[in-house]
C-alpha cells in the first residue's frame, strides 16, 4: 500500500466523537475508527479524550498507524457556558418537578435542554482540517443526541459549512424523535443519519426521501482484561455462591432504579447477591428513584454490592457480566436498543428485560431470557427465579451474535458511506 494511495481524499473519512467518557460513546467512536481502518480508509479522529482513544484501539502513545491521524481538539469557551445553562436548566427542571408535583416534559422534546451547539462541531472541524493536508470526503458526527435542535442554529451552521467548503457529513442518533423535526435535516450538508432501530429508518425514508437513513445493528465490545481483578474477587466472595444478579451502566430515569433497588429488597438474601455498578446521574432520576436510592444506601443490605462510578475500561465493565448469573435491563420507558443485550448474547448470559418496545421484542426473538412489566416488582422477582432455573437457547444466542456482528456493523456502514458519498467508498484495499 503506498503512501500515495492512502493519502487520496477520495479515501478519507472524518470521525468526529463531540463526547467522551458518558456511557458506551466512547467505544462505538473506536468500533467506527477501527472498522475504517481496516476497510482500507484514511481516517481522520476528532476526539476530545485522545488518550482514551488510544487505549480502545490499542494504541502505542505515539499512536503510528499510517493511514489514522489524530486531530488536535483544543478548547472553545461556548463549550463551557453552554454546559453550565445545561445544568442550570436541568436542576430548574428539577425543582419544578419538586414543588409542583408534575412530571416535566422530555428533554430531548425542547432544544433549549440540549447543550451541544452545532456552530462549534462546524467550527472544531474547520479548524482542525486547518492543521492538516488531509481532505475528507466524508464527516461522521458520532452522537446527534444531545445537539440544539432549533432551525435557526443549524440554519448558522450551514452557512459556515458552505464557507468553509466543509464536506458532507453523516450522524448517528441513538434516540431518535418520532419525526425526523429537528433543524439540522433541512440542511443541504447532511446526507443523512444512521440508527439502531430498522422501524425508524424505514419512517424517516419515507418521510424525508432525499435524505439516506441506515440500520445499524447495535453491536458491543466483548474484550475482557487479561487477568481477574481484584473487584472480581471482591464480588464473588461476597455472593458466596448466590446467584449473581447485574445492573450497570450510566443510572438515570431510563434504568428504573427504584422498581431495580425494591426487588433488592424483596429478595431472599440467602439465595440472591445483587451487583449495581455505573455513574449515577441524580438530577436526571425522578422522585422514586431518587427516594429509593438514598433509602438503600443508608443502610445498604448485606446482599447488594453498589459501586457509583463510571468504568471507563470496557474490559472491566465486561467482566462484572462475565461474573454475574443474570443481566438486570428492566428498563423504564426505554423504546430503543441497548448493547447490554449483544453482551448478554456473547458472554451466556440470561437478561431480563421489559415486555415493550424493542429490547422486549428482541429478547422473545431470539430467546435471551426473559421479559416482564417494567412497573411489577413481583414480576420481576419471579422471572428471575425462572431464569435461574432455565437452560441457554444457545441456537438463539449465536444468531443474535451473528446478527449483531462487526461484520454486519460494517457492511450497513459501507453501504452508507457509499450512498452518502460515492467517491468515498474508493477505498484502499487491506
Amino acid at each position: 500500500m503506498s503512501t500515495a494511495e492512502v493519502n487520496t481524499p477520495q479515501a478519507c473519512v472524518l470521525v468526529y466523537n463531540p463526547l467522551s467518557g458518558h456511557g458506551h460513546l466512547d467505544s462505538w467512536n473506536a468500533m467506527f475508527i477501527s472498522l475504517l481502518l481496516a476497510g482500507g480508509y484514511r481516517v481522520l479522529a476528532l476526539t476530545p479524550d485522545v488518550p482514551a482513544l488510544k487505549q480502545r484501539l490499542q494504541l502505542g502513545e505515539q499512536a503510528l498507524v499510517s493511514n489514522l491521524e489524530i486531530l488536535d481538539w483544543g478548547v472553545l469557551s461556548p463549550t463551557v457556558t453552554q454546559r453550565i445553562i445545561y445544568k442550570i436548566k436541568r436542576i430548574s427542571a428539577k425543582l419544578k418537578e419538586t414543588f409542583t408535583q408534575t412530571e416535566p416534559a422530555p428533554f430531548e422534546h425542547d432544544p433549549e435542554f440540549n447543550y451541544l451547539e452545532p456552530l462549534e462541531f462546524v467550527t472544531r472541524v474547520n479548524r482542525s482540517l486547518s492543521h492538516t493536508n488531509a481532505k475528507p470526503s466524508l464527516i461522521i458526527n458520532m452522537y446527534m443526541d444531545l445537539y440544539r435542535t432549533d432551525q435557526a442554529r443549524w440554519n448558522e451552521a450551514q452557512t459556515y459549512l458552505t464557507q468553509y467548503a466543509v464536506a458532507p457529513w453523516i450522524g448517528l442518533r441513538f434516540i431518535p424523535a418520532t419525526n425526523p423535526v429537528e433543524g439540522y435535516y433541512k440542511t443541504s450538508s447532511l446526507s443523512g443519519m444512521c440508527f439502531l432501530d430498522e422501524t425508524v429508518v424505514q419512517s424517516y425514508s419515507h418521510a424525508l426521501p432525499q435524505k439516506q437513513f441506515c440500520y445499524l445493528p447495535d453491536i458491543t465490545n466483548t474484550d475482557l482484561p487479561d487477568t481477574e481483578s481484584a473487584r472480581a474477587i471482591k464480588i464473588k466472595q461476597l455472593a458466596r455462591g448466590r446467584k449473581i444478579v447485574f445492573m450497570g451502566g450510566t443510572i438515570s430515569a431510563t434504568k428504573n432504579l427504584s422498581k431495580w433497588l425494591s426487588v433488592v429488597e424483596c429478595a431472599d438474601p440467602a439465595k440472591w447477591f445483587f451487583v449495581q455498578i455505573g455513574e449515577i446521574h441524580q438530577d436526571a432520576l425522578n422522585n422514586d428513584d431518587l427516594q429509593a436510592y438514598k433509602k438503600i444506601m443508608m443502610a445498604l443490605p448485606e446482599h447488594l454490592y453498589v459501586e457509583s462510578n463510571y468504568l471507563p475500561d470496557e474490559r472491566a465493565f465486561n467482566e462484572m457480566i462475565v461474573c454475574a448469573d443474570i443481566l438486570f435491563a428492566v428498563y423504564r420507558d426505554f423504546k430503543i436498543s441497548s448493547n447490554m443485550l449483544g453482551k448478554a448474547a456473547s458472554f451466556n448470559k440470561l437478561i431480563l428485560v421489559a415486555d415493550q418496545y424493542l429490547m422486549g421484542e428482541r429478547v422473545r426473538r431470539y430467546g435471551l431470557g426473559l421479559a416482564v412489566s417494567q412497573d411489577n416488582v413481583a414480576q420481576m422477582y419471579t422471572a428471575l427465579s425462572a431464569l435461574a432455573a432455565h437452560d441457554l437457547d444457545l441456537d438463539g444466542f449465536n444468531a443474535y451474535c451473528r446478527d449483531f456482528s462487526r461484520q454486519a456493523l460494517r457492511e450497513q456502514l459501507f453501504k452508507m458511506i457509499e450512498r452518502c458519498n460515492p467517491v468515498a467508498h474508493e477505498r484502499v484495499p487491506v
